[in-house]
Protein backbone atom coordinates (compact mmCIF):
# COMPACT_ATOMS: atom_id res chain seq x y z
CA UNK A 1 0.00 0.00 0.00
CA UNK A 2 1.25 3.47 -0.91
CA UNK A 3 0.34 5.66 2.04
CA UNK A 4 -0.56 9.28 1.28
CA UNK A 5 -1.24 10.71 4.74
CA UNK A 6 0.23 10.20 8.22
CA UNK A 7 -1.66 11.46 11.27
CA UNK A 8 0.62 11.76 14.30
CA UNK A 9 -0.43 12.28 17.89
CA UNK A 10 1.82 14.67 19.78
CA UNK A 11 2.05 14.05 23.55
CA UNK A 12 3.45 10.61 24.29
CA UNK A 13 3.97 9.84 20.60
CA UNK A 14 5.85 12.46 18.56
CA UNK A 15 7.06 14.47 21.53
CA UNK A 16 9.57 13.13 24.03
CA UNK A 17 8.66 13.24 27.70
CA UNK A 18 10.38 16.64 27.94
CA UNK A 19 7.97 17.91 25.21
CA UNK A 20 10.69 18.28 22.56
CA UNK A 21 10.91 16.88 19.03
CA UNK A 22 13.91 14.68 18.32
CA UNK A 23 16.10 15.46 15.33
CA UNK A 24 15.42 11.97 14.00
CA UNK A 25 11.63 12.36 14.14
CA UNK A 26 11.73 15.80 12.54
CA UNK A 27 14.06 14.61 9.79
CA UNK A 28 11.80 11.64 9.06
CA UNK A 29 8.74 13.91 8.83
CA UNK A 30 10.57 16.14 6.35
CA UNK A 31 11.52 13.11 4.25
CA UNK A 32 7.90 11.97 4.17
CA UNK A 33 6.66 15.41 3.13
CA UNK A 34 9.33 15.68 0.43
CA UNK A 35 8.10 12.35 -0.96
CA UNK A 36 4.58 13.81 -1.32
CA UNK A 37 2.98 12.46 1.85
CA UNK A 38 0.83 14.80 3.93
CA UNK A 39 1.84 14.79 7.60
CA UNK A 40 -0.96 15.76 9.96
CA UNK A 41 -0.37 16.95 13.51
CA UNK A 42 -3.30 15.27 15.27
CA UNK A 43 -3.69 16.36 18.86
CA UNK A 44 -6.05 16.76 21.76
CA UNK A 45 -4.58 20.21 22.29
CA UNK A 46 -6.39 23.32 21.10
CA UNK A 47 -4.68 25.04 18.13
CA UNK A 48 -3.08 27.77 20.27
CA UNK A 49 -1.25 25.19 22.39
CA UNK A 50 0.20 23.62 19.25
CA UNK A 51 2.00 26.80 18.18
CA UNK A 52 5.32 25.94 19.89
CA UNK A 53 5.30 22.56 18.09
CA UNK A 54 4.19 23.81 14.68
CA UNK A 55 6.97 26.39 14.52
CA UNK A 56 9.47 23.53 14.19
CA UNK A 57 7.40 21.57 11.68
CA UNK A 58 7.46 22.04 7.89
CA UNK A 59 4.81 24.49 6.75
CA UNK A 60 1.88 23.71 4.49
CA UNK A 61 0.53 20.63 6.28
CA UNK A 62 -2.99 19.94 7.61
CA UNK A 63 -3.89 19.99 11.30
CA UNK A 64 -6.41 18.17 13.49
CA UNK A 65 -6.83 19.71 16.95
CA UNK A 66 -9.08 19.42 19.99
CA UNK A 67 -9.45 15.63 19.58
CA UNK A 68 -10.91 16.14 16.13
CA UNK A 69 -13.22 19.05 16.93
CA UNK A 70 -11.39 21.36 14.53
CA UNK A 71 -9.63 20.63 11.24
CA UNK A 72 -7.41 22.91 9.14
CA UNK A 73 -6.18 22.17 5.62
CA UNK A 74 -2.64 22.78 4.34
CA UNK A 75 -3.44 26.48 3.79
CA UNK A 76 -4.54 26.88 7.42
CA UNK A 77 -8.15 27.12 6.26
CA UNK A 78 -10.67 25.87 8.81
CA UNK A 79 -12.60 23.13 7.02
CA UNK A 80 -14.48 21.55 9.91
CA UNK A 81 -15.47 22.38 13.46
CA UNK A 82 -17.85 20.84 15.99
CA UNK A 83 -19.07 22.30 19.28
CA UNK A 84 -20.75 20.49 22.14
CA UNK A 85 -24.39 21.55 22.40
CA UNK A 86 -24.69 24.15 25.15
CA UNK A 87 -27.47 22.31 26.97
CA UNK A 88 -25.20 19.26 27.01
CA UNK A 89 -22.32 21.33 28.36
CA UNK A 90 -24.58 22.48 31.19
CA UNK A 91 -25.70 18.89 31.87
CA UNK A 92 -22.05 17.87 32.19
CA UNK A 93 -21.33 20.71 34.60
CA UNK A 94 -24.41 19.86 36.65
CA UNK A 95 -23.33 16.21 36.91
CA UNK A 96 -19.82 17.16 37.97
CA UNK A 97 -21.19 19.54 40.61
CA UNK A 98 -23.87 17.26 42.01
CA UNK A 99 -22.04 13.93 42.00
CA UNK A 100 -18.34 14.81 42.04
CA UNK A 101 -18.40 18.07 43.99
CA UNK A 102 -14.85 19.32 43.97
CA UNK A 103 -13.46 17.73 40.82
CA UNK A 104 -11.37 19.95 38.56
CA UNK A 105 -12.40 20.63 34.95
CA UNK A 106 -11.61 23.26 32.37
CA UNK A 107 -12.68 24.39 28.91
CA UNK A 108 -11.47 26.93 26.38
CA UNK A 109 -13.20 30.12 25.30
CA UNK A 110 -11.22 30.69 22.12
CA UNK A 111 -7.60 30.67 23.31
CA UNK A 112 -8.52 31.39 26.95
CA UNK A 113 -8.50 28.46 29.36
CA UNK A 114 -11.31 28.67 31.93
CA UNK A 115 -11.78 26.81 35.21
CA UNK A 116 -13.57 27.32 38.49
CA UNK A 117 -10.47 26.71 40.56
CA UNK A 118 -6.73 27.18 40.33
CA UNK A 119 -5.52 23.59 40.16
CA UNK A 120 -4.27 20.79 37.87
CA UNK A 121 -3.93 21.95 34.23
CA UNK A 122 -4.59 25.63 34.90
CA UNK A 123 -1.88 25.56 37.56
CA UNK A 124 0.49 23.88 35.08
CA UNK A 125 -0.27 26.59 32.51
CA UNK A 126 0.53 29.25 35.11
CA UNK A 127 3.86 27.62 35.98
CA UNK A 128 4.70 27.05 32.31
CA UNK A 129 4.07 30.70 31.46
CA UNK A 130 7.20 31.72 33.36
CA UNK A 131 9.44 29.70 31.04
CA UNK A 132 8.02 30.35 27.56
CA UNK A 133 7.99 33.41 25.27
CA UNK A 134 5.10 35.80 25.81
CA UNK A 135 3.41 34.80 22.56
CA UNK A 136 3.18 31.20 23.76
CA UNK A 137 1.82 31.93 27.22
CA UNK A 138 -1.64 30.61 28.00
CA UNK A 139 -4.20 33.18 29.10
CA UNK A 140 -6.57 31.76 31.69
CA UNK A 141 -9.58 32.82 33.73
CA UNK A 142 -10.69 31.50 37.09
CA UNK A 143 -14.45 31.88 36.85
CA UNK A 144 -16.84 31.64 39.82
CA UNK A 145 -19.60 29.98 37.78
CA UNK A 146 -18.83 28.25 34.48
CA UNK A 147 -22.43 28.17 33.30
CA UNK A 148 -22.94 31.91 33.82
CA UNK A 149 -19.58 32.64 32.18
CA UNK A 150 -20.46 30.53 29.12
CA UNK A 151 -23.84 32.23 28.75
CA UNK A 152 -22.52 35.74 29.31
CA UNK A 153 -19.65 35.31 26.82
CA UNK A 154 -21.60 33.18 24.33
CA UNK A 155 -18.86 30.54 24.43
CA UNK A 156 -18.70 27.72 21.92
CA UNK A 157 -17.20 24.75 23.73
CA UNK A 158 -15.46 22.12 21.63
CA UNK A 159 -13.84 20.13 24.41
CA UNK A 160 -14.05 19.80 28.18
CA UNK A 161 -11.19 18.25 30.12
CA UNK A 162 -11.47 16.75 33.61
CA UNK A 163 -8.35 16.06 35.67
CA UNK A 164 -7.76 14.27 38.94
CA UNK A 165 -4.93 12.25 40.47
CA UNK A 166 -7.46 9.69 41.68
CA UNK A 167 -7.73 7.39 38.67
CA UNK A 168 -10.58 5.37 40.17
CA UNK A 169 -12.56 8.59 40.52
CA UNK A 170 -11.80 9.51 36.91
CA UNK A 171 -13.07 6.16 35.69
CA UNK A 172 -16.21 6.59 37.80
CA UNK A 173 -16.78 10.01 36.22
CA UNK A 174 -16.14 8.59 32.74
CA UNK A 175 -18.64 5.78 33.29
CA UNK A 176 -21.23 8.26 34.56
CA UNK A 177 -20.81 10.71 31.68
CA UNK A 178 -20.90 7.96 29.06
CA UNK A 179 -24.60 7.61 29.87
CA UNK A 180 -25.14 10.91 28.05
CA UNK A 181 -25.92 10.01 24.44
CA UNK A 182 -24.52 13.07 22.68
CA UNK A 183 -20.88 13.13 23.82
CA UNK A 184 -17.62 11.21 23.41
CA UNK A 185 -15.57 10.57 26.58
CA UNK A 186 -11.97 9.36 26.28
CA UNK A 187 -8.95 8.93 28.51
CA UNK A 188 -6.07 11.35 27.99
CA UNK A 189 -2.70 11.35 29.70
CA UNK A 190 -2.12 10.02 33.18
CA UNK A 191 -4.77 12.06 34.97
CA UNK A 192 -7.38 13.19 32.47
CA UNK A 193 -10.53 12.46 30.52
CA UNK A 194 -11.71 14.57 27.61
CA UNK A 195 -15.20 15.23 26.31
CA UNK A 196 -16.23 16.17 22.78
CA UNK A 197 -19.46 16.11 20.80
CA UNK A 198 -20.75 12.64 19.87
CA UNK A 199 -18.95 11.32 16.83
CA UNK A 200 -16.07 13.76 17.21
CA UNK A 201 -12.77 11.99 17.59
CA UNK A 202 -9.42 11.81 15.84
CA UNK A 203 -10.50 8.83 13.75
CA UNK A 204 -13.56 10.42 12.21
CA UNK A 205 -11.69 13.66 11.63
CA UNK A 206 -8.88 11.78 9.91
CA UNK A 207 -11.49 10.26 7.59
CA UNK A 208 -12.99 13.70 6.91
CA UNK A 209 -9.56 15.11 6.09
CA UNK A 210 -8.67 12.14 3.89
CA UNK A 211 -11.89 12.62 1.88
CA UNK A 212 -11.09 16.32 1.56
CA UNK A 213 -7.91 15.39 -0.28
CA UNK A 214 -9.44 12.51 -2.22
CA UNK A 215 -7.72 9.78 -0.21
CA UNK A 216 -9.23 6.66 1.29
CA UNK A 217 -8.74 5.88 4.97
CA UNK A 218 -6.81 2.80 3.84
CA UNK A 219 -4.18 5.17 2.44
CA UNK A 220 -3.66 6.72 5.88
CA UNK A 221 -1.37 5.89 8.79
CA UNK A 222 -2.41 6.85 12.31
CA UNK A 223 0.17 6.84 15.13
CA UNK A 224 -0.72 7.25 18.81
CA UNK A 225 -0.45 6.07 22.38
CA UNK A 226 -3.51 7.03 24.41
CA UNK A 227 -7.27 6.73 24.71
CA UNK A 228 -7.96 9.72 22.50
CA UNK A 229 -5.96 8.00 19.72
CA UNK A 230 -8.01 4.80 19.79
CA UNK A 231 -10.47 5.64 17.00
CA UNK A 232 -7.72 7.05 14.79
CA UNK A 233 -5.67 3.86 15.11
CA UNK A 234 -8.75 1.74 14.42
CA UNK A 235 -9.84 3.87 11.46
CA UNK A 236 -6.50 4.25 9.64
CA UNK A 237 -5.41 1.72 7.06
CA UNK A 238 -2.24 1.29 9.11
CA UNK A 239 -2.92 1.89 12.78
CA UNK A 240 0.26 2.19 14.81
CA UNK A 241 0.74 2.13 18.58
CA UNK A 242 4.07 3.34 19.94
CA UNK A 243 5.69 0.95 22.40
CA UNK A 244 4.76 3.13 25.39
CA UNK A 245 1.06 3.07 24.41
CA UNK A 246 -1.61 1.82 26.76
CA UNK A 247 -2.35 -1.89 26.41
CA UNK A 248 -5.81 -1.48 24.89
CA UNK A 249 -4.32 0.82 22.24
CA UNK A 250 -1.76 -1.82 21.31
CA UNK A 251 -4.53 -4.40 21.11
CA UNK A 252 -6.17 -2.65 18.14
CA UNK A 253 -2.99 -1.60 16.32
CA UNK A 254 -1.71 -3.15 13.10
CA UNK A 255 1.85 -2.40 14.16
CA UNK A 256 3.59 -1.68 17.47
CA UNK A 257 6.86 0.20 17.32
CA UNK A 258 10.05 -1.05 18.91
CA UNK A 259 10.99 2.45 20.05
CA UNK A 260 8.92 4.60 22.37
CA UNK A 261 8.22 8.32 22.24
CA UNK A 262 11.68 8.99 23.70
CA UNK A 263 13.36 6.83 21.07
CA UNK A 264 12.16 8.02 17.68
CA UNK A 265 9.07 5.85 17.28
CA UNK A 266 7.64 8.11 14.56
CA UNK A 267 10.86 7.97 12.53
CA UNK A 268 10.69 4.18 12.81
CA UNK A 269 7.20 4.15 11.29
CA UNK A 270 8.08 6.50 8.45
CA UNK A 271 11.22 4.56 7.56
CA UNK A 272 9.26 1.30 7.59
CA UNK A 273 6.10 2.26 5.72
CA UNK A 274 6.85 5.31 3.55
CA UNK A 275 8.66 4.94 0.24
CA UNK A 276 10.84 8.04 0.26
CA UNK A 277 12.07 7.30 -3.25
CA UNK A 278 8.61 8.03 -4.66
Amino acid sequence: MKYKMIAIDMDGTFLSDDKTISKENLSAVKRAINSGVKVVVCSGRVPFLLKPILKDMPEGQPLIAGNGSIIFDHNNKEIYTADIDRDTVFKIIDILRSKFGNVYYHFFNGDIACAEKFDMTIKRYYERNFSVPRENRVEFNIVPDSKKYIERNNCFIRKIEINDKNLDLLMEIKKCLEKLKDIEVVESGEDGIEITKKGINKGNSLEILARYYGYSKEECIGIGNDGNDLEMIKKAGMGVAVSNAKRYIKDVANYITEGDNNNNAVAEVIDKFIDISA
